[in-house]
């Protein structure tokens, strides 16, 4: 079967800003096979459209024959759209799909777990809770994402993906987070982890760490193993560019794996926190994280305590404040 790696994550884009430098180095340098896994349905949300620049051309439309749209000039340049969910999700997933076959040469696998709102066909916003209508792609007695974690049937599945696609490193989101989805994408990983060892598999999971900028207190925009990425930083901004109804302008993010490279001593780093590295199983990616995680937990002070790091987690932050 080959050698695999398992990226899950919320919603189309996630895995491009957490992970994709880790994938497409595995991908292209060391031949593994990318699962690429997306947790939510993608129903809620805006669609961006840039009108000046380069991406002006490209840009995604709402398609023509939709009757009912709300449109904002977010900034100049910059239309943002609210369409109803069945719209959104069309375009996420498409999205998704030509990022997944283009950059890592699979087919996304979409668990379809509702969001915990959408836009319905009036443009208003509905709340998932108790009593609100169920959108049409929604099987009833499904859980949202934000239960998933909690639902048997939901758990089971998950565990038996692993167990089918047998990753050599499954890597999600981190159970701290600023969306809930993010954080219930990583519960229900983690438990499914859980569940496939108990019958047999032998892998590694990590947390892919989100930009918080101190939301959560400084201890959670620090990490504990890192990937150097260096060398696939623009194919990782090309890859993210494809998502273009949430990323119009991918030249203008400020991405932070250069700031991670250099507390870690590389030129562009991706970083996670280790829940579990298996003791048996290696491959360039198992090895890499593990030299990694040794690596930190050695120089965590210097790293991460020091007046230099110190100076560039500040100076990061305040860059991440700015307006855009």
């Amino acid at each position: 079967m080959g050698k695999h790696l398992m990226a899950v994550a919320a919603h189309c884009d996630d895995i491009e800003f957490l992970m994709a430098g880790t994938m497409l180095k595995c991908h292209e340098k060391f031949g593994y096979g990318i699962v690429y896994v997306q947790s939510t349905n993608n129903m809620s949300g805006e669609w961006c459209q840039a009108t000046q620049g380069e991406r002006a051309v490209t840009a995604p439309v709402p398609p023509a024959w939709l009757k009912r749209i709300k449109t904002r000039e977010a900034s100049p340049g910059l239309l943002v759209h609210t369409v109803p969910w069945y719209v959104e999700m069309a375009q996420r997933k498409k999205e998704a799909a030509d990022s997944a076959r283009e950059f890592f040469h699979t087919e996304p696998l979409h668990l379809d777990y509702p969001q915990r709102h959408y836009t319905d066909g009036e443009l208003k916003k509905i709340d998932l809770r108790y009593g609100a209508p169920r959108p049409d792609c929604v099987p009833e007695d499904f859980p949202s994402i934000v239960t998933a974690h909690e639902d048997k049937d939901a758990l089971e599945r998950m565990a038996n993906l692993i167990l089918e696609k047998d990753p050599e490193v499954i890597m999600t989101h981190a159970p701290v987070d600023y969306t809930e989805e993010h954080t219930s994408t990583s519960h229900l990983v983690r438990k499914a982890f859980l569940k496939a060892k108990a019958q047999g598999y032998d892998g590694s999971l990590v947390f892919a760490l989100t930009v918080t900028s101190g939301a959560y207190g400084e201890f959670f925009d620090r990490w504990d193993a890192f990937v150097d990425i260096t060398g696939f930083e623009d194919k990782k901004r090309q890859a993210i560019g494809t998502h273009a109804c949430q990323v119009p302008f991918p030249e203008r993010l400020d991405l932070e794996d250069c700031l991670r490279g250099k507390i870690c001593g590389v030129g562009a780093a991706e970083v996670f926190h280790v829940f579990e590295l298996s003791g048996t199983r290696s491959g360039e990616l198992a090895d890499e994280l593990g030299r990694s995680h040794a690596h930190c937990r050695a120089n965590w002070s210097r790293m991460f305590f020091s007046p230099e790091s110190e100076k560039l987690f500040a100076d990061f932050r305040e860059e991440c404040a700015r307006p855009r």
